[in-house]
């Protein structure tokens, strides 16, 4: 396989992530456990479609650097993915229960996927065009979102004790934003390899 090709596939993916965040947000906030379910199949056929055959790729006995680079990096978007599932797993048991987050929860998340999702732009424009300043825009974009969801946790741990949040609600907060730092941290990481 090509790296152009490895590239347009990879940059597929990305792209047709962005508006299935922004729907897993609506099915989440707008408690729309079918858009929430939609989303996540959408993303996993994304992948399917969109990944090249990793199995030939690994079985290559000559592996081009952009092959060899590629499968280094591989794990890091695996992980991406499987962040993305837990965030939306735990959704669906929020939308399910019908546990109610409070205005402010609700909007944490949206500023978190917001801050992810352009992590997700940048990561696929520094893999077209390896721009060093895209670069550093990821690991900034990375330790953003960090920072937010350490500040996030902490405020969450005074409305847990005030009584504002549930410990059922709470626990689901603190899972969502835990896949969310994992997305980052990974998007960071898949760039770094790439």
């Amino acid at each position: 396989m090509e790296e152009r090709e490895i590239i347009e596939r990879i940059s597929k993916v990305f792209e047709e992530t962005l508006p299935i965040l922004n729907n897993i947000y609506r099915g989440f906030a707008g408690q729309k456990i079918n858009l929430l379910r939609d989303s996540k199949v959408q993303f996993r056929e994304s992948l399917k479609r969109s990944l090249p055959d990793i199995e030939k790729l690994v079985e290559e006995k000559d592996k081009k650097e952009a092959v060899q680079k590629f499968l280094t990096a591989l794990p890091h978007l695996q992980r991406v993915a499987l962040a993305l599932d837990s965030l939306v797993e735990k959704m669906e048991a929020k939308v399910e229960a019908n546990v109610l987050f409070t205005q402010k929860a609700l909007d944490e998340i949206k500023q978190l996927m917001v801050a992810v999702g352009a992590e997700f732009t940048n990561v696929k424009d520094y893999y077209i065009t390896r721009n060093p300043k895209l670069k550093e825009q990821i690991r900034t974009d990375m330790e953003k979102v960090r920072q937010m969801i350490d500040d996030f946790d902490h405020v969450h741990q005074n409305r847990l004790i005030t009584g504002v949040c549930m410990p059922q609600a709470s626990y689901l907060y603190i899972d969502m934003t835990d896949s969310l730092k994992r997305m980052a941290k990974e998007l960071d990481a898949f760039a770094e390899n790439i």
